[in-house]
């Protein structure tokens, strides 16, 4: 694991804007594509605006370039809760990335199970497997509460094991949405946490420094046995670590 501590979300999301080129290019030199899952919030609003600017714009080739989302609200993809029209605002409609690259969750159809489903399939699809797919870059936040994606304390979504996405009611507005479950949160290559402000500061002292209570601080079943984790607080967040 990897934490890095930064003064303030300007210099964060410069970072994260390098780290991302540079993991984009070593995928799609080593494996031909780049594989990412985003997320919502307003942290990775500003890193998506930077990766539609130069220098980074021009060092990405977005034909090789599959994008996802780890969760989405059950809004109309053009409503401005969507984690998929912040997205789009700041980034998609900037690059000159191929629509048929841009995986949309489906999460505003009425029948969200078959929205859960019917997503499943489409990772499935593009990562050529039947099972869980692999992402090279799985993007995620987290929440005072220790949320992550849409995995929020004490709820089912938690245990599921079957599901790759499902819908879920959380206590955040708005509250219907569908989000990866466990299982898709630990096969990818690399992991990268952007969190910011005081606000975070506990969560992020119990995930990083404190018990093993996934169930109190889902954040923790982020534990990939095989790929790279990477934190990156600006110091607001991370004033209660004890690095």
């Amino acid at each position: 694991m990897q934490i890095a501590i930064y003064p303030d979300t300007s210099t964060l999301s410069r970072e994260a804007a390098q780290y991302i080129v540079r993991l984009a290019n070593e995928s799609i030199v080593t494996r031909g594509c780049f594989s990412i899952a985003l997320s919502g919030g307003s942290t990775p609003k500003t890193l998506y605006g930077l990766l539609a600017t130069e220098p980074y714009r021009s060092q990405l080739d977005w034909s090789s370039i599959e994008l996802f989302w780890s969760d989405e609200r059950c809004v109309p993809p053009d409503n401005a809760d969507s984690n998929y029209a912040m997205a789009n605002e700041a980034l998609l409609s900037k690059i000159p990335i191929p629509p048929n690259h841009i995986h949309r969750m489906p999460a505003d159809k009425a029948d969200r199970d078959a929205a859960s489903q019917e997503y499943t399939l489409e990772m499935q699809r593009v990562f050529g497997t039947n099972g869980i797919p692999s992402f090279d870059l799985l993007q995620l936040g987290m929440g005072p509460d220790g949320h992550t994606a849409s995995l929020f304390p004490h709820q089912p979504s938690l245990r599921e094991q079957q599901r790759l996405v499902m819908p879920v009611i959380v206590p955040k507005p708005p509250p219907h949405r569908l989000t990866f479950t466990p299982p898709p949160l630990n096969p990818p290559r690399n992991i990268l946490f952007l969190v910011t402000g005081s606000d975070k500061a506990e969560a992020v002292h119990a995930v990083l420094e404190g018990d093993y209570q996934p169930e109190v601080y889902p954040t923790q079943i982020v534990r990939p046995p095989n790929g790279e984790i990477t934190w990156m607080l600006d110091t607001n967040a991370a004033t209660k670590l004890r690095l």
